[in-house]
């Protein structure tokens, strides 16, 4: 019986605000999915790397506050971020994982409901 393969992607996060879904294969790097020579890798979990541009500073690329808004989420007060930023999975085995599709939506999920308050008792 043949095994299915689970579709693999990496999340882009534009400084712009614009999301995109990129697919994900066994010789994609985070190299080409930002058009880079150097990339800067930020683990936020033991499943989840962020992605930038290593030469973003210098190029004068401009800042990315979604991608660090979505940061916030994870880091009590992170660096900034310039250009474009890739999210994927963690290595396994020296080989860098995609996102399931679940895995991405709840990136955008989590940008999205940043600043849900918790509701409080009426007084």
């Amino acid at each position: 019986m043949p095994t299915l393969m689970q579709d693999s992607y990496a999340l882009m996060v534009e400084t712009t605000g614009t999301f995109r879904l990129l697919g994900w294969g066994t010789d994609t790097c985070p190299q080409h999915a930002l058009c880079a020579d150097k990339v800067r890798s930020v683990d936020l979990t033991t499943r989840l790397i962020m992605w930038t541009d290593g030469l973003a500073v210098p190029l004068g690329l401009p800042a990315n506050a979604p991608a660090r808004h979505l940061l916030c989420t994870y880091q009590e007060a992170p660096s900034p971020v310039y250009g474009a930023a890739v999210f994927t999975g963690s290595t396994s085995d020296g080989e860098l994982l995609g996102l399931t599709e679940d895995q991405a939506l709840m990136l955008i999920d989590r940008y999205l409901n940043r600043h849900r308050s918790i509701p409080r008792p009426r007084r």
